[in-house]
């Protein structure tokens, strides 16, 4: 087998996806992706293989899961009261979607604490630029689906989220979650504000142990297993 040629090394993606995520889309339980990696994925570069038996093959399915856990992490906070934080001070709500329910300007937390560690997390809260790309670039492309963009445009002028974009075209949305399309041709200004993000910082909204409580309850969103 070749498979770090296309999903990298440490399976960090390249040529084909990151493997290191808590849930693969063409696999969701362990028969799939036993049945992926040995019959391939009809119209996609992924390729099957017919050297592994059975046991190889449950072998290397659990490799390709263990690439997504996070290790074991003790709670910093008590999650119950970051819970109560997440919807009253910090007004999470307003840009996240958990469980359903929420605006989805910025990513979907149901499932962040297979996702993202305690460090991730706190970062987030307090720096949330850091993560943000300081250049175009292929290999980031869930990140990249949360560029900033300003823009204007004969009607005034805007800042948001960046949702698609083609040669012609680019669509946004603002932190009110309302959705905008620009014709590119007609606009006075269009800006990608790499290394900026429009969650604020929270790090003197909150003190230390409201952050470690925030934090707590974030790791302790699993989504549905």
């Amino acid at each position: 087998m070749h498979c770090a040629r296309c999903h990298g090394m440490l399976g960090e993606g390249g040529e084909g996806p990151s493997l290191k995520r808590a849930k693969l889309r063409h696999a969701p339980d362990e028969q799939t992706l036993q049945d992926i990696i040995s019959e391939g994925l009809p119209g996609t570069g992924m390729p099957g293989t017919w050297t592994l038996n059975d046991r190889d093959l449950a072998y290397v399915a659990r490799y390709v899961r263990s690439l997504g856990q996070l290790p074991v992490e003790a709670s910093p906070g008590d999650p119950l009261a970051g819970q109560t934080l997440y919807q009253m001070k910090g007004q999470c709500h307003s840009c996240h979607i958990l469980n359903g329910h929420g605006h989805g300007v910025g990513p979907e937390l149901s499932d962040v604490g297979m996702r993202r560690n305690a460090e991730y997390l706190r970062n987030a809260l307090t720096n949330p630029d850091i993560d943000q790309p300081l250049k175009s670039t292929p290999f980031r492309g869930n990140i990249n689906s949360f560029l900033t963009v300003r823009v204007v445009s004969p009607s005034g002028e805007f800042e948001g989220i960046r949702i698609n974009e083609d040669e012609f075209s680019v669509q946004m949305r603002d932190l009110a979650g309302t959705s905008y399309s620009f014709n590119k041709q007609a606009l006075t200004s269009y800006q990608k504000a790499f290394g900026h993000s429009l969650m604020p910082s929270y790090e003197s909204t909150f003190t230390t142990q409201e952050e470690n409580d925030l934090v707590s309850f974030l790791m302790s969103l699993k989504g549905s297993q």
